[in-house]
């Protein structure tokens, strides 16, 4: 399902390099995530076929969308996820890593999660608090019950944008939803969007080399 696993590398590169001139010969910028599939789905029988199909699409969708930005997705796969509730929600530390986006997938997200039943959520590292330790990782949280098409490409803007490198307020959250629809709203319809690719010196983020891409065809 990855890019590395289902292409392999260089054809992804291949494939990274072409979009990118087709979106106006700007620099390619890869962001690495690890998609973790909730096992714990269905009383821990796991996300079913038709589940995993509607991911696909939707990160498929993403793909092609943020290509026209000159942005490319490079997946990796984690089977066996779950979520620990207690009292809260919140992914067991070995399924997490650094230097990419989390993206945990499952059939539907907790309350404390999703309280608006948007079939997402974003969110980036924290500081050490009073009573909580630090917490480097960027993690996306994608309900597939209650998502749209267009829930997890909102969501990888609030990444791509910075916005989970801010300390976030009700207002803020508010008002940055509506310029992420806005932007995605033009970006379907052709326009490269300079804001998304605010995130290429992010730490999952790297930029990609044209000519070597084109090279490795």
């Amino acid at each position: 399902m990855g890019c590395r696993d289902a292409l392999g590398r260089r054809q992804f590169l291949a494939i990274a390099a072409a979009q990118a001139a087709r979106a106006g010969n700007l620099r390619p910028i890869v962001v690495s995530v690890n998609v973790l599939l909730d096992q714990g789905a269905h009383s821990g029988k796991g996300l079913g076929p038709a589940e995993r199909a509607a991911f696909n699409g939707y990160q498929e969708k993403a793909r092609r969308e943020y290509a026209i930005s000159g942005i490319f997705f490079e997946l990796r796969v984690v089977e066996g996820a779950f979520l620990r509730k207690q009292g809260y929600s919140d992914i067991p530390e070995k399924f997490l890593t650094r230097r990419v986006i989390n993206l945990f997938v499952t059939d539907t997200l907790g309350y404390d999660i999703d309280r608006d039943r948007t079939g997402g959520c974003s969110i980036g590292p924290r500081q050490r608090g009073p009573h909580s330790a630090p917490d480097p990782y960027y993690r996306t949280f994608l309900g597939l019950r209650d998502a749209r098409e267009t829930t997890l490409e909102h969501e990888y803007a609030h990444h791509l944008t910075l916005d989970t490198q801010r300390n976030p307020t009700a207002a803020g959250n508010f008002w940055a939803d509506l310029r992420i629809d806005y932007w995605l709203w033009r970006q379907r319809h052709g326009a490269p969007i300079e804001d998304f690719r605010a995130c290429a010196h992010s730490e999952w983020a790297r930029f990609g080399d044209g000519g070597a891409m084109a090279a490795e065809k």
